[in-house]
């Protein structure tokens, strides 16, 4: 892999050039996924790869040309399913995949497909590694269509599976390939998606990240994406360090690099992050990633607070990997918090040892795998876990002092200890856990989701420094929305009124997600994109914000729409079918005047009395 460090400036792109690239790449993508034509006569798409269009004069295979590229589509599939995830590793072609909802009519036999490996790492029963794993293509196109809601099934093979998986930070100089949910890094919000589509040039790059990697496959990828996208693979191409490449040069440079005397890692007492990295893309001031950086060096554990949607895992996600980068720290480990997690989850408990029927061996939980691995720990949504029950004998630890845990490896009490070198590890020969001066624990807190989630001590929050991540102004919401192109007119101004009048505030993240769902349904899923991404940011608010939401957003819907959205909403929140009775009056009345007003008074004044009642209802129930 292109090391980080390398300061070569022959010929190179600034960083703003490349992160423009990519932004131009996702513009790019304003077109419907389910035309994979090449875009000439002369080409086709065969099952076996790309059917080749040679230049007979001079005899060389010709790249493809950006336009070209830009009409190609594939796909990638992510799975964290144990059965799937086994099949998958044996080759157990075919192989069936389940739960996919998306790209139902783009999919067809022979489309070639990423695979990639999924999972929480924090889960006992994820043994495997996660990231791109391998290369196959749709054995079976979609069926068994709606068993399950709006699932699917598909059966793939797999062609080509890679010895070990290709992770995020190892594309972090493969800057065409960003912003592919569950393969590369992101720029903005990562969805949580099984399929995904996969657009040429980001191909290209992951294809060379895999040629990079693996350079003994080339014949086989070449079968695959054929000879001219093989080529454009085998150019020159923009890696995050500044420097410009050749697939032969890169293999050379490996191959120099393999003879250099290895030294053990020196790591730095400081943290020392480039804060232009952390906050990438992201529409914020750069002040909180500052003070994220000055809490980390006077030794504190942080959380980051917010509305959702606003980054805050993806700035500890970039922060981490910039401790990688100035080696502060190894790397770090996400998980996301559940109400069911206990010590087992965190520190480890006992589980029946594979090698040795009749017979239980200790499993180390996250925050024991993060300090063996001199990782970070990343707790996403950290406030729904019950932290008392959690974290148990943690409290102490996170004091700074040592503890011994109620538990036994190789005949000797576990044990978790603090030192005064910078790097975390663990002794097998004491069983002990070494803390060192750079580990942290990472957490992230949505501001608004207070209902049905567990209050964090104080005895816990002192231990941490608190940062909030805020939303961007309405004028950033504005850009956001009026730069994609694939809405139209009467779509941006339903966004743009959504973000107005919520009555919780919703990050950048969940605005994009609602307008990708936007165009993939050619602006006509409004109500299932609002209830699938809106809503559900909503529990807790009370009746009259509720009522409020509905009446403002209603102007922007059809009568169809408005029926589709109250029963989702009705079910939602437990409300009577006739709470929205005032709301549809209102929204009967196209121009208000003056008269208008006065009935709008009239129907406040019933509104309130209907709450009233309500109330009373409340304290007549709560008395019985």
């Amino acid at each position: 892999m292109p090391d980080n460090r390398d300061t070569h400036k022959a010929v190179q792109p600034t960083l703003e050039e490349l992160f423009e690239e990519v932004e131009n790449i996702d513009l790019r993508k304003q077109r419907n996924p389910s035309d994979t034509s090449i875009g000439i006569e002369e080409e086709q798409l065969d099952q076996g790869g790309l059917v080749e269009l040679e230049e007979e004069e001079f005899g060389e295979i010709v790249p493809m040309s950006e336009e070209e590229l830009d009409e190609l589509v594939f796909y990638s599939i992510k799975t964290g399913n144990p059965a799937t995830v086994e099949s998958i590793s044996n080759i157990d072609n075919p192989i069936e995949i389940l739960q996919l909802n998306r790209f139902r009519d783009e999919l067809e036999d022979g489309q070639i497909i990423f695979i990639v490996f999924g999972g929480d790492k924090g889960r006992p029963e994820v043994t495997w590694e996660t990231g791109l794993i391998g290369i196959g293509h749709v054995a079976r196109g979609p069926y068994d269509i709606g068993y399950e809601g709006r699932n699917f099934k598909l059966q793939i093979n797999v062609d080509i599976l890679l010895e070990n998986n290709i992770k995020k930070e190892d594309l972090v100089p493969y800057i065409t390939t960003y912003n592919l949910p569950g393969i590369s890094p992101m720029t903005k919000g990562e969805p949580n998606q099984a399929l995904s589509a996969i657009y040429g040039q980001q191909a290209v790059g992951l294809v060379r990240a895999i040629l990079d990697t693996y350079p003994d496959l080339e014949e086989e990828l070449t079968a695959i994406f054929g000879e001219r996208f093989m080529a454009n693979v085998k150019g020159e191409i923009p890696y995050l360090i500044e420097q410009r490449l050749s697939f032969e040069d890169r293999q050379r440079q490996e191959e120099e690099e393999e003879e250099q005397i290895l030294t053990p890692t020196i790591y730095s007492s400081i943290y020392d992050p480039d804060v232009d990295r952390i906050k990438g893309s992201l529409e914020m001031e750069i002040s909180p990633i500052e003070h994220f950086r000055n809490f980390i060096n006077i030794g504190k554990n942080i959380i980051l607070t917010g509305p959702p949607g606003t980054g805050k895992t993806t700035i500890a996600e970039r922060a981490a990997e910039e401790g990688v980068r100035t080696n502060y720290i190894d790397g770090y480990i996400l998980s996301t918090a559940t109400d069911d997690w206990s010590t087992f989850d965190t520190i480890g408990g006992y589980m029946p040892d594979p090698n040795d029927s009749g017979k239980l061996k200790f499993h180390e939980g996250l925050v024991l795998k993060s300090i063996e691995q001199n990782k970070w720990l990343i707790i996403d949504e950290l406030n729904r876990a019950d932290i008392d029950k959690a974290f148990g004998q943690l409290f102490t630890v996170l004091s700074g002092k040592d503890v011994e845990l109620p538990f036994k490896s190789n005949n000797q009490t576990i044990k978790i200890k603090h030192h005064n070198k910078e790097n975390s590890y663990y002794d097998s020969s004491t069983s002990t856990y070494y803390i060192g001066q750079n580990w942290r624990v990472i957490g992230t807190m949505n501001t608004f989701d207070k209902n049905s989630l567990f209050a964090l001590s104080y005895a816990f929050m002192r231990r941490f420094a608190f940062i909030e991540i805020p939303i961007p102004n309405l004028s950033y919401y504005s850009r956001l929305i009026n730069s994609n192109a694939d809405l139209s007119q009467g779509n941006k101004d339903f966004v743009y009124k959504l973000v107005e009048v919520t009555p919780k505030p919703l990050g950048p993240a969940i605005i994009i997600e609602l307008m990708e769902y936007l165009k993939i349904t050619n602006n006509s899923g409004r109500i299932e994109a609002i209830c699938g991404t809106v809503i559900p940011q909503y529990e807790g608010l009370d009746h009259k914000e509720i009522h409020d939401f509905y009446q403002q957003i209603g102007l922007f819907l059809s009568m169809q729409e408005r029926e589709m959205l109250k029963r989702f909403i009705y079910d939602f929140f437990d409300l009577p079918s006739n709470f929205f009775r005032n709301a549809d009056r209102r929204l009967m009345l196209n121009d208000p005047d003056e008269s208008v007003e006065e009935d709008d008074s009239e129907l406040d004044s019933e509104l309130d009395d209907e709450e009233s009642e309500e109330s009373d209802t409340d304290d007549t129930t709560t008395e019985l």
